[in-house]
């Protein structure tokens, strides 16, 4: 198997302290107990690393292209943000609360799905919401440094990580507005999602609170208005940080009624959500799929094409016709039957890697059964991204073994926020998350 020679910085790194697996010693029981159970004790053996251009590179990439995402409305539906939900799967009751009440623009808050292969980064999914796992990653980045060896590593090469929970911290009050000031937050989910979701966002809760934000773990059914102001579970709120999402609040009529009522109370007592639900309609693969439409690629200049071309790997939206494919038109759904090997099936709003389809990984018949299955609802079809594994330490061998890696790359406002990254073994890496058994790491960056 091949595997992707180390980084100038990677190898120094297996050349020192790497050689043996990064054990996690941490003198704070704290710190560590909030890591294990956030990131379910499942660890890579050492760090990742970027160097400063590839770190300033991936902020670029991020920012480009999300600014394409959000000017699609204007490029594709002549403004019409109705007709850009329609197109990326949205039903009419999902497009008309998403877009109330309007916002000028979404919340740059998102994780980018991200593989290395021979030509850099290859950005698989876009997830641009507020409901996002992996933010306490630097608490791992500073447990390792808790290894006299890392750390002296990480001083010599000058290296550092970004904080996106202290990121985070800054959009909050922006978006409150009350920069420079202490902030009240509601993170907020479903009652039935957040019986799930309650240790994670009370961990968040925790690592907020150093930066000035008063942050609390509560649910929809929560919320009242009090002489104007907004209570949650009886405290005042200046913001609330959405973990729920339009299809939870889209389930059936009575809680579409329920969430229409939930988000007049917010205008009414004049809170802001964070982020809002336009953000569904950005961050769906669909809209990852339009960018590589012939009708957008004639919106793009010469370098943002060569920004989606070098990014994004081809990704279409499943469905009956003719799709431009390597330049040619053809058949959409003979080119994915012909082509089962190349190709990745994907739900459109699917989460970490639910019903995905790897064509290699199944026989002609049960790709063709998918695709049919697939048509019945939303789904793109994208080129399969083959990253190259890379290197990791293992107990009681001096040969490292090949592993693969997602980065979760976080974007918040233009910043790159740092990564999540999960890894599993080259011999079973079709679909890297944690449901698949991944293992969580850290990254570390040139200042």
């Amino acid at each position: 198997m091949t595997t992707a020679p180390p980084t100038t910085l990677t190898a120094r790194y297996l050349a020192g302290p790497g050689r043996r697996p990064l054990a996690l010693r941490e003198p704070d029981p704290a710190r560590l107990d909030l890591v294990h159970r956030a990131l379910e004790d499942r660890f890579l053996t050492r760090p990742a690393f970027l160097t400063a251009d590839e770190a300033g590179q991936l902020e670029a990439d991020l920012n480009g292209v999300t600014d394409l995402l959000f000017t699609l409305p204007e490029r594709l539906f002549d403004g019409d943000p109705h007709a850009f939900a329609a197109a990326v799967g949205l039903r009419p009751e999902q497009s008309r609360l998403a877009l109330r009440p309007p916002v000028p623009e979404p919340a740059r808050i998102g994780r980018a799905d991200l593989y290395r292969d021979r030509s850099g980064f290859r950005m698989l999914e876009f997830n641009i919401s507020s409901a996002l796992g992996g933010l306490q990653i630097p608490e791992l980045n500073r447990l390792t440094l808790a290894d006299p060896e890392l750390a002296a590593f990480v001083t010599r090469e000058d290296l550092g990580f970004p904080d996106p929970v202290a990121v985070l911290a800054g959009q909050m009050r922006r978006a409150a507005g009350r920069a420079g000031e202490s902030c009240r937050v509601a993170l907020m989910d479903c009652p039935d999602g957040y019986r799930g979701t309650e240790p994670e966002i009370t961990a968040l809760a925790g690592l907020l609170a150093p930066h000035g934000i008063e942050a609390y773990g509560c649910h929809t059914g929560q919320a009242r208005e009090s002489g104007g102001r907004l209570l949650v579970d009886g405290r005042p709120a200046d913001l609330v940080y959405r973990y729920f999402t339009l299809g939870e609040l889209t389930a059936d009529a009575a809680t579409l009624r329920e969430a229409e009522a939930l988000l007049d109370l917010f205008a009414r007592c004049g809170v802001p959500l964070l982020s809002p639900l336009r953000t569904s309609m950005h961050g769906n693969k669909r809209a990852l799929a339009l960018l590589r439409e012939e009708r957008c690629q004639d919106t793009l200049d010469a370098g943002e094409r060569d920004l989606v071309r070098r990014l994004l790997p081809w990704t279409h939206e499943l469905r009956p016709g003719t799709a431009r494919i390597d330049g040619e038109r053809a058949d959409l759904l003979a080119y994915c039957r012909r082509h089962r090997e190349r190709l990745v099936l994907k739900p459109a709003h699917g989460l970490g890697g639910a019903g995905t389809v790897l064509g290699r990984s199944v026989d002609d018949a049960r790709w063709a059964a998918s695709l049919e299955r697939a048509l019945l609802t939303p789904h793109i079809v994208q080129e399969l991204v083959t990253p190259l594994p890379e290197p990791f330490p293992e107990e009681g061998t001096d040969e490292p073994a090949p592993w693969v890696l997602n980065w979760g790359a976080f974007l918040i406002g233009r910043s790159y926020a740092g990564a999540f990254l999960r890894g599993l073994p080259a011999d079973r890496a079709d679909v890297i998350s944690y449901a698949a058994g991944a293992h969580a790491g850290c990254a570390f960056q040139q200042r």
